[in-house]
């Protein structure tokens, strides 16, 4: 069995590779640049080179897959691209494709409308398929607050006093790759929400890290425009603000996030990862020490 994996160097990408190839499975591991794919043969990974944009690049990566795992970058075009790839999985008569969703309620927005697009070429495709949907995911918010607490021992954000059951990354990943490896019909248009094991405001989640790092965190609840203009100030391009950042804090507050369920446990036999254990393993990449 061979699975594909779009998206090959990017955050989820890159790690159900990685759990795939632990596992002994074949992975073409797609990327747009020949270097990339270079560098990412190695084991039972072979990189290959195709596009999400050029349909026509997909035909020869889709002859030698069977399954596929589905994820892109946040991005205006996401849906387009998506839709590329399950049209030359439905043409090249793919068993299974396991797309990366999420389980934050974005109500309508620009995400959530491109997400959907993707699942209503799922559901028209004729090919079996899951989603894998984590929630807030903990590597993505958090990381992106490692210079405020290096300098500060604070995090910013605008998310209120809303509820998010953050999860980790390795847990949506390994659900992706069990599913990945699973029989089709098994998980066949289910929804594989995944979640943290607590819902937790910012301010909590900031205690949580505190006692995982051995020192005091605090949080700094900012109004939209404040915050979106210190995000631009240190550098995020405005044309992506909302799409990358602003979008997730308004679901946060407004409560959109707060999901919790066992599904994690369900998979895969044991609990999910907690804010405080996520920060214990992560120590070093935030400038702290295990002396």
């Amino acid at each position: 069995m061979a699975v594909l994996v779009t998206g090959a160097t990017g955050m989820f990408g890159a790690r159900v590779t990685e759990i795939l190839a632990r596992s002994g499975v074949e992975v073409l591991a797609m990327t747009r640049s020949p270097d990339r794919a270079e560098k990412l043969t190695r084991g039972t990974v072979t990189g290959v080179v195709a596009d999400l944009d050029d349909p026509s690049s997909l035909s020869a990566v889709m002859e030698r897959a069977e399954r596929m795992f589905l994820v892109s970058p946040m991005h205006a075009d996401l849906g387009r691209r998506e839709v590329t790839a399950i049209k030359a999985a439905a043409a090249h008569r793919l068993t299974h494709v396991v797309k990366l969703y999420g389980a934050v309620r974005h109500e309508g927005d620009q995400l959530d409308t491109q997400h959907q697009l993707s699942i209503d070429a799922l559901r028209e495709s004729g090919v079996t398929w899951t989603l894998v949907s984590p929630q807030t995911v903990m590597e993505t918010n958090l990381f992106g607050q490692i210079e405020g607490i290096r300098q500060a021992r604070r995090m910013y954000g605008s998310a209120g006093d809303g509820r998010i059951g953050m999860v980790a990354l390795d847990d949506g990943a390994e659900v992706a790759a069990h599913a990945l490896q699973s029989e089709p019909k098994a998980w066949s248009e289910r929804n594989l929400e995944i979640t943290g094991p607590a819902a937790l405001t910012y301010a909590e989640i900031a205690a949580e890290l505190s006692k995982g790092f051995g020192c005091e965190i605090s949080y700094v609840d900012m109004l939209e425009d404040d915050f979106a203009a210190m995000l631009i100030e240190n550098g995020v391009p405005a044309v992506d603000l909302d799409l990358l950042i602003l979008c997730h804090f308004r679901q946060m507050r407004a409560g959109n996030a707060s999901l919790v369920n066992d599904t994690f446990q369900s998979v895969m036999g044991r609990p999910a990862t907690s804010v405080r254990e996520w920060a214990k393993a992560h120590r070093d990449k935030f400038g702290f020490s295990d002396d």
